[in-house]
């Protein structure tokens, strides 16, 4: 049987719900008050602060090894229509894509953001009017692991580009029922068996295995190192199969890393 002490966290997600109503209310109160209001200047604004809050946003899961494709999949992409205030519309294409976060260039991404914007007309005291506006900008986006920063800079937009639609490979990761997918091994193996019982039940080439017999205990390590996931079951003497819990500092490079360590010679 199995007994859970500690649950790591499985799949991170990593796409982000952006909501940029409040900001385009702001824009639009300040042009107002400046008196310069135009539909093409909220347009142009809005896609300022969009391509800002992208930055942002790619700055998020740097700390794990990205391509540019799925960068772009994830954060670009879903910006069509769903950024922006009343009366905006938001159309976001990836022009180009190119490297990794792990590179020494980076990920590489260019993006071409427009905004329409309805007519809009006053309501109140300090309220703005405005007609139909539009506006179009291009950005290279350079983007690192940490800490080196993600970086933005306008570039000219070409004209008829033609446009390709970024898919996210899925990431690599433990199995939803990893858990019960060990411990049964756990359970069922002797400490003849257990390496080779582990690894066949775990046998991706972008997972580890790491297995030790101390006094009478079976102990597994199971994780995928980039993407920082770990699980460590030990089956004791009586027969029962326990999840260690332990810091997660100590799967990151340079410390432990996912082996039995974590149970049989844990930092102090």
């Amino acid at each position: 049987m199995s007994r859970n002490v500690a649950t790591a966290p499985h799949n991170l997600s990593v796409a982000r719900a952006r909501w940029l109503g409040a900001s385009a209310v702001v824009i639009v109160a300040v042009l107002a008050l400046t008196g310069c209001a135009t539909g093409d200047s909220v347009a142009a604004d809005t896609v300022d602060h969009i391509a800002a809050e992208l930055t942002d946003d790619l700055d998020s899961p740097v700390s794990r090894v990205r391509n540019a494709e799925w960068f772009a999949a994830t954060y670009i992409t879903p910006l069509n229509s769903t950024a922006g205030g009343l009366g905006s519309t938001v159309y976001a294409d990836t022009l180009a894509w190119s490297g990794s976060s792990g590179d020494e260039m980076g990920a590489r991404i260019e993006v071409r953001i427009r905004v329409d914007e309805e007519q809009k007309n006053a309501v109140g005291v300090g309220d703005s009017s405005y007609g139909k506006g539009s506006a179009t900008k291009c950005f290279r986006y350079e983007i690192f692991r940490r800490p080196h920063p993600v970086t933005r800079q306008s570039i000219s937009c070409p004209d008829n580009p033609e446009l390709a639609i970024p898919t996210a490979a899925p990431l690599p990761a433990l199995p939803d029922d990893a858990k019960d997918v060990l411990a049964a091994v756990l359970g069922a193996a002797t400490s003849a068996s257990l390496e080779r019982d582990v690894r066949a039940a775990f046998a991706e080439d972008f997972m580890t295995v790491d297995t030790d017999y101390v006094d009478g205990a079976l102990i597994a390590a199971v994780g995928v190192p980039g993407e920082r996931e770990c699980i460590v079951g030990v089956r004791g003497s009586d027969g029962v199969v326990e999840f260690s819990g332990f810091d997660r500092t100590w799967i990151e490079p340079g410390e432990l890393g996912c082996t039995t360590n974590i149970v049989t010679s844990p930092p102090l």
